[in-house]
């Protein structure tokens, strides 16, 4: 699915997978095609005077129309939280809510009924004496105590105390179970990740997202920058777009092989997992100018670090490849 975003006379685009990685260190651009998306499928009001953002996402060259699909944004940990929390506008309580539907509440909220009509008999009964008048309530205020209550960790801890990869894995559990009972198209981005977990969370995040993919109409948007944060294996690589000086949509992860196999400077066996290791980091710089380092910045950063105990060496110098390097 081919996104288009334009900015005026300009249009930047990207492959829209159902796991989709926004990389390179063009941070700008990132975040103007991830506001972009957001504002447009979502209830965002545009102004009517002439602005960048009115229908500038197109969908394989269609302005497919702002309801197509659902939009869940996540730009930082507070905004997981006001979904996990419990609030009417929550996927929490929308979760609750169909969950509900699964046994029969009507019959305990009865039960409850049944026991506050007593108490409130109870009360009454010195209320009257006052006068003719007495407590009344009704059924929708039982359920108004349902809708105050609050979700906090089992351990009766607070939810902000929990780290942002186990508020991630949260809120995506909840999104796959709410989806469940209502599947809809539905795009689900989180912006500067790589900012929120670390890249073991980051990996496990990865296979979560491409879990819940196969079973709903879903796609999942990552936008990262940090070296390392892009996976690329035989079902993401397609989903990579890195945007830098020039703009560069990853292809299929056999064709990316071969390319690198019969372009390598010289004769070598380079086995795919080697492959992939090589571009998670350093994907973050295609696209790049000046992305290569002197020899007197990597002397530089060698002598500090290990000034700070930290040791790093080149492998076996490949003469070959130091003077593709170098040309």
């Amino acid at each position: 699915m081919r996104v288009k975003v334009t900015e005026y006379e300009k249009v930047y685009s990207f492959e829209m997978a159902p796991v989709t990685q926004l990389c390179g260190q063009n941070v700008q651009r990132k975040n103007y095609i991830c506001e972009s998306i957001r504002k447009y499928f979502s209830t965002y009001k545009y102004s009517e005077i002439k602005n960048k953002w009115r229908d500038n996402v197109l969908i394989d060259d269609q302005c497919v129309g702002r309801k197509y699909f659902s939009i869940i944004s996540v730009r930082q940990t507070s905004d997981i939280m006001q979904m996990i929390k419990w609030s009417k506008q929550s996927l929490m309580m929308e979760y609750v809510k169909n969950l509900m539907q699964k046994f029969d509440w009507q019959m305990h909220l009865k039960s409850i009924a049944e026991e506050v009509e007593e108490m409130f008999q109870i009360v009454n009964e010195d209320i009257t004496r006052l006068g003719d008048i007495e407590l009344t309530y009704s059924m929708s205020e039982v359920w108004d105590m349902i809708q105050k209550s609050d979700v906090s960790a089992t351990d009766e801890t607070d939810l902000y105390d929990k780290s942002n990869y186990e508020l991630v894995m949260i809120l995506l559990n909840l999104i796959d179970k709410v989806l469940e009972y209502e599947p809809k198209k539905t795009i689900v981005m989180l912006e500067n990740i790589d900012h929120m977990v670390d890249l073991r969370e980051y990996i496990e995040v990865l296979k979560k997202t491409k879990m819940i993919a196969r079973k709903y109409d879903i796609y999942f948007i990552f936008s990262t920058s940090l070296d390392g944060y892009a996976y690329c294996d035989e079902e993401l690589c397609s989903g990579v777009s890195v945007f830098g000086n020039v703009d560069f949509q990853m292809p299929e992860f056999e064709n990316i092989c071969e390319f690198i196999r019969e372009n390598y400077p010289c004769t070598k066996e380079i086995s795919n997992e080697r492959i992939q290791i090589g571009l998670s980091r350093i994907i973050q710089k295609i696209g790049q100018e000046n992305y290569l380092y002197s020899i007197e910045e990597n002397v530089v950063c060698k002598l500090i670090n290990q000034s700070l105990l930290l040791y790093d060496k080149l492998s076996e110098e490949k003469l070959p490849e130091m003077a593709f390097l170098k040309a």
